[in-house]
């Protein structure tokens, strides 16, 4: 495999922990933390994280609660983070992805970091443009599969709430580990089986969530609605994409 798709892990060892720590001050002076679940990140193993993605900040909130070492997955470019909030997954390292279409490299780094028994977090909807509960972008599914790496979905709230106002509370859920996707050979009946088994990831997630964040999980028919009207991905102009 060779270096551009070779992603080593763990890496950054003293440097994440340094960031790791100052993450953690930082997050607490903004916000009432609160990290339950941990449990279920297997002690060692290879394993995906995958969570609700409403806000630029998710990324730094898992860094942080996870206890082992993630190694994630971020676009190339992030539209919706203003310049200082892009500092923290910058120093820290990551593996990116371009929007609006399949990315090999994107994919085969996550392999290289599973088949060492890493950690990999990953945000299946694919961006942050809205804090409803979107669909799962078929990346995940397909790195399960073809990993055979068991996911833990992740619920994430508050974190839209964290910046510009009065201390709010913040939650990160970390649910069972699913076991990974187990699939047809090819055709419309693979990618139905990969759909549904995102679909299954993110009613765990949503079960963590206000009802009214869980989109076409929610009980609310007007939530659901609210949901559909932004689940179309909008990274589609190049320049978003990250080249």
């Amino acid at each position: 495999m060779g270096s551009k798709n070779h992603m080593k892990y763990p890496r950054r060892r003293a440097a994440r922990a340094v960031l790791r720590a100052a993450t953690g001050r930082l997050i607490r002076i903004f916000g009432d933390l609160e990290v339950v679940g941990t449990e279920h990140v297997p002690a060692s193993g290879p394993i995906i994280l995958a969570a609700n993605h409403f806000n630029f900040v998710d990324p730094p909130l898992v860094l942080y609660a996870s206890p082992r070492m993630v190694e994630f997955i971020g676009g190339a470019n992030r539209p919706n983070s203003p310049l200082w909030a892009r500092m923290i997954p910058q120093l820290w390292g990551f593996i990116r992805a371009y929007r609006g279409g399949f990315s090999r490299s994107t994919f085969k780094q996550s392999l290289s970091v599973l088949a060492q028994d890493g950690v990999l977090g990953i945000f299946p909807e694919g961006g942050s443009w809205a804090s409803l509960l979107r669909p799962a972008r078929p990346g995940l599914a397909y790195i399960a599969l073809q990993s055979q790496a068991s996911v833990v979905p992740i619920s994430i709230t508050g974190a839209e709430d964290l910046l510009g106002g009065p201390r709010r509370g913040v939650k990160i859920q970390f649910h069972p580990a699913m076991a990974p996707p187990q699939a047809s050979v090819g055709g419309k009946a693979r990618r139905a089986e990969l759909d549904a088994y995102g679909d299954q990831v993110m009613a765990q997630i949503a079960t963590g969530l206000p009802d009214g964040q869980r989109g076409k999980f929610s009980t609310d028919s007007a939530a659901r609605d609210a949901a559909l009207a932004v689940s179309d991905f909008p990274f589609h102009a190049e320049e978003l994409r990250g080249g």
